[in-house]
């Protein structure tokens, strides 16, 4: 769930749709400056579905019982991110290993901390051995120990291009006025420069360099709004949500 602050309360967008919105994005992604994803079925598939283990969560959203804030992807408990993760890359894994192996490696690159810090709780088959594995597996490599060996630098760039379309479309959904994404790839020979989003409004964009292949870019986004900050529990948050309707959020990206 992201949580976009509005005047009385939340604007809540599911994560799976936040990323349904970062493939979208990254659909146009390339022109003459910026070379395109490839294979670009794979990789836009890989940004698309990135979040597709959240849509069971999703469905019966919690409150932050600190807080009384609806609960954030970043407030999670670590067996509910487990149980998420595992299922967003395994979810897809027999019909696209290329696209889930990005996932994993999604996954294990951005929470990399959260899971080091929570390996100490976990059986031998940790989570990490379990990913190193997977990814290995997905992606024809040699896994002789519980490191995953060195990725070829074309899954690297893939990735970072997961990344980024994550990255970016975080930005819209929450109302993010200045965002600066650094590595950002130019192309697969390893060269890479950094771009910064800039917003006067939360929902119209301005991206330098420019990477798409359209001058201006226009999308909607979907969510509920809930008319208030705190929730005392998750019954009160799933029945506002329920009576609420599906509203859409208009939002563009353009050159400067």
């Amino acid at each position: 769930m992201i949580r976009r602050e509005d005047k009385e309360g939340w604007f809540l967008i599911n994560q799976h749709d936040h990323a349904v919105l970062s493939g979208q994005i990254m659909n146009f992604w390339g022109n003459d400056a910026f070379e395109p994803p490839d294979p670009r079925d794979e990789v836009l598939f890989a940004i698309t579905e990135h979040d597709n283990g959240w849509r069971e969560w999703d469905s019966s959203p919690r409150v932050n019982t600190q807080t009384r804030f609806p609960m954030n992807f970043m407030e999670m408990d670590f067996p509910d991110q487990e149980i998420i993760w595992k299922r967003s890359y395994e979810r897809y894994s027999s019909d696209h290993p290329y696209a889930s192996a990005l996932i994993a490696l999604h996954f294990r690159v951005f929470n990399q901390k959260i899971i080091d810090k929570n390996e100490g709780n976990s059986e031998p088959g940790s989570l990490n051995l379990e990913m190193n594995r997977f990814i290995a597996s997905s992606l024809n490599l040699e896994c002789s120990n519980s490191d995953l060996p060195p990725l070829p630098r074309k899954a690297k760039i893939d990735l970072r291009l997961v990344q980024v379309g994550d990255i970016i479309s975080l930005a819209l959904c929450h109302g993010w006025h200045t965002t600066e994404i650094d590595s950002v790839p130019l192309n697969y020979d390893g060269t890479a420069f950094k771009l910064k989003l800039i917003s006067s409004d939360g929902k119209n964009y301005n991206i330098n360099p420019f990477p798409f292949s359209q001058d201006i870019l226009r999308f909607q986004i979907i969510g509920k709004k809930a008319n208030q900050k705190r929730f005392n529990s998750d019954k009160e948050l799933r029945q506002i949500l329920n009576e609420s309707n599906v509203e859409a959020l208009e939002l563009s990206i353009k050159s400067e």
